[in-house]
């Protein structure tokens, strides 16, 4: 394997374990929403949230969101921006209570890394939150920088697959293509590096196939201890 000069880390599912302790995975983000919903009268099933709301907004941003918000007639800004101020702070909240924690071996890995290469993070997470979550375990001396997205409807736009923040790393720290690797748990990442023409490491092989060839890793890990073996 050729010599990376820098690492870029996806943040949930790669080192944060943002799944939550109860038998419903990422019930801490489930509730923040009905919270959000209560504020206009509405109340909806897991199954309904997942269907009418996360499903849309996954695959299509910010188009989905308003398909939501005009499906249930709401003002979709007024929404999408109290929707984020509770998800946010139930993320935080969740991170304090130790409902949301570090993956096993996160830290250690993390560091041994920070000794060979230049760090980064590029998550789909509220800037907010990747700000927290780093300050709250104690990992920012690690890193070189750290983006989460924008909480404005537009701003969807440059999640991942898009490869919007992983070249404003790349600019930043002035790293050639060649010389970055991405580290995720999601296919979606695995294009947005592909889209980046940087190299890719996956996290675990769930719904790998997802996105067909154009979304095969470089390489290919079972959890983030996995990456000795690579890097």
């Amino acid at each position: 394997m050729r010599r990376h000069q820098l690492v870029i880390l996806d943040m949930d599912g790669t080192f944060l374990d943002s799944r939550g302790v109860g038998k419903i995975e990422h019930e801490w983000a489930y509730e923040a929403f009905k919270r959000t919903l209560s504020t206009y009268g509405l109340e909806l099933s897991i199954e309904e949230i997942d269907t009418y709301f996360l499903i849309p907004l996954h695959s299509t941003g910010e188009k989905g969101v308003r398909q939501f918000c005009d499906r249930f007639s709401l003002d979709c800004e007024e929404f999408w921006a109290r929707r984020e101020r509770d998800v946010i702070e139930a993320k935080i909240e969740a991170i304090k209570r130790g409902e949301i924690k570090l993956c096993k071996g996160s830290e250690s890995i993390i560091k041994y890394l920070s000794h060979r290469y230049q760090l980064a993070v590029v998550s789909d997470s509220q800037q907010a939150c990747v700000d927290f979550a780093l300050e709250f375990f104690g990992l920012k001396p690690y890193f070189k920088l750290w983006y989460g997205r924008k909480s404005d409807l537009k701003s969807l736009s440059e999640r991942k697959p898009s490869p919007y923040y992983i070249n404003k790393v790349l600019t930043e720290l002035g790293i050639e293509r060649r010389e970055a690797i991405l580290v995720d748990d999601s296919p979606v990442g695995v294009l947005a590096a592909k889209r980046a023409g940087i190299d890719s490491i996956l996290i675990g092989n769930d719904g790998r196939s997802e996105r067909g060839r154009e979304a095969e890793p470089t390489y290919m890990v079972r959890d983030i201890t996995g990456l000795r073996g690579v890097l």
